[in-house]
């Protein structure tokens, strides 16, 4: 449908933020974001909803993001850190920074 290009590949606004052994799962975000949104023009400071989202992308994202890492996720989670820094770090906190779920 739709290619994204490089997303979740290290770019100028895509570095530098946070902490870099988050960078896997900070970037896994960003892919899901980038999928709902059909767009990568976004930094990972950004928060989401500023960035074209809509509630309904986030329940899209987090359902895929809790499918991909094998655990429900709270929608709340999202609306409290709506940037991909803090959604990865969240994430991270709650135990998620693991290999993906086989499918």
């Amino acid at each position: 449908m739709d290619d994204f290009g490089s997303v979740g590949l290290a770019s100028p606004d895509h570095t530098g933020h946070g902490d870099p052994a988050l960078e896997p799962l900070r970037s896994r975000v960003r892919v899901q974001w980038a999928e709902v949104l059909e767009h990568d023009d976004f930094g990972d400071d950004e928060d989401f909803f500023e960035a074209g989202g809509n509630s309904l992308l986030v329940a899209e994202i987090m359902a895929s993001l809790g499918a991909l890492f094998g655990m429900r996720l709270e929608l709340r989670l999202f609306f409290d850190h709506p940037t991909v820094d803090e959604l990865a770090g969240a994430l991270a906190a709650r135990g998620v920074f693991r290999a993906p779920a086989p499918r």
